[in-house]
């Protein structure tokens, strides 16, 4: 192929697209750095900071240091007082806003969660590659730590400040429940590193919430994160796959958050779920907001759900066989087949306005035995 046989304006535009996404790229793992190296907190704490003095707060080479620091400003991510000055001699700042952002361990603002989740995926991509060639899948656990952390960060902000706040007092009969006595017994099935566990039981005091997750190293973060929010005595976390949970009738609230489309054999985990719920029990479900049917080119939404299911979602579901392969893709029809065949009678599409996340109810007849 010569380039009088090609689309010069695609092949350009495209060749630009993917040069602006390599500098955000670059961005999110110098972002991951200054993470984990302290140098955020560094300079938060401690103000402004030539290379040798945040070299030494925060215990690095001060030859690394002056380059972040530099790359930080030229990115515009850090404030440098003095360019014009020689470079051990420049300071630099970060601003009250990014220290918002990239210093407090518990923004609700989820930078420092994407670059996690970017280092996570590239980690990986080695073992995706084998994936996609063998018809395999990548575990959770295969992903490495940075993705736990950078799922829970992501979240963090909505299901901590606003699951008991605004969304479940949107849902009238289960709000009054919660509220009520005797305390309510709530299940958070896949609860991950236990965020939205903790945003209910502290929105509804009298909640008595059992978190349940198969992976234990984000059970062990979940309980640490409820001791550390002072719930610890109205939450607990079990390592345990929700569909096996000997548990019939036990719950007047079920939750899944953003966990539906993850899991190899979902009409079994729903299934699962109707044991667990007691007569007159609510069963709420939240998953990707996605477009009802496909149409390509997307818009930034359907761009980003593609993009992690065909990195994370879809291998991770993947690795349990027989898998039903949903990946984060996982259109409204297709959750309501799935609650169909796992015996719900009904599915509610629920009046609640999030930005990336559908609310479905689902209603049984009676609890499955």
């Amino acid at each position: 192929m010569t380039t009088t046989d090609i689309d010069q304006s695609k092949a350009e535009g495209l060749t630009q697209r993917t040069c602006n996404g390599l500098l955000e790229a670059m961005d999110l793992l110098t972002i991951y750095l200054g993470d984990r190296l302290g140098l955020y907190r560094a300079l938060a704490e401690g103000g402004s900071a030539t290379p040798g003095e945040l070299a030494e707060r925060a215990g690095i080479h001060e030859r690394y240091a002056r380059e972040w620091l530099e790359q930080q400003a030229v990115t515009g991510i850090l404030d440098v007082s003095d360019a014009a000055a020689a470079s051990p001699e420049r300071r630099y700042a970060l601003s009250a806003g990014h220290a918002a952002t990239l210093a407090d361990p518990m923004t609700p603002f989820p930078v420092v969660a994407f670059a996690q989740m970017m280092v996570a995926v590239a980690g990986a991509a080695p073992k995706l590659v084998e994936a996609y060639r063998t018809g395999g899948g990548v575990p959770w656990a295969g992903f490495g730590p940075d993705l736990i952390a950078g799922q829970g960060g992501f979240n963090r902000g909505w299901l901590l400040h606003e699951l008991g706040t605004k969304y479940m007092p949107g849902i009238p009969d289960v709000h009054a429940r919660l509220l009520a006595g005797p305390p309510a017994r709530v299940a958070d099935i896949a609860c991950g590193v236990g965020w939205s566990s903790i945003g209910i039981a502290k929105a509804y005091p009298r909640a008595q919430v059992v978190g349940y997750d198969l992976d234990a190293p984000s059970i062990e973060q979940a309980r640490l994160n409820a001791e550390r929010e002072g719930v610890a005595d109205r939450v607990r976390f079990e390592v345990a796959d929700a569909s096996q949970v000997r548990a019939s009738g036990t719950f007047d609230v079920v939750v899944i958050i953003e966990a539906v489309h993850d899991v190899p054999r979902p009409v079994e985990l729903l299934s699962g779920v109707r044991r667990l719920l007691a007569p007159g029990g609510a069963f709420i479900v939240a998953d990707e907001k996605v477009a009802d049917s496909f149409s390509a080119p997307g818009d930034f939404m359907e761009r980003l759900f593609y993009g992690a299911s065909a990195l994370v979602c879809l291998p991770s579901g993947m690795a349990g066989q027989p898998s039903a392969a949903t990946g984060a893709v996982m259109r409204r029809e297709t959750m309501e087949a799935y609650a169909r065949q796992a015996g719900f009678t009904r599915v509610e599409v629920l009046p609640l306005d999030h930005p990336s996340m559908r609310f479905y109810r689902l209603y049984a007849a009676s609890p499955a035995r």
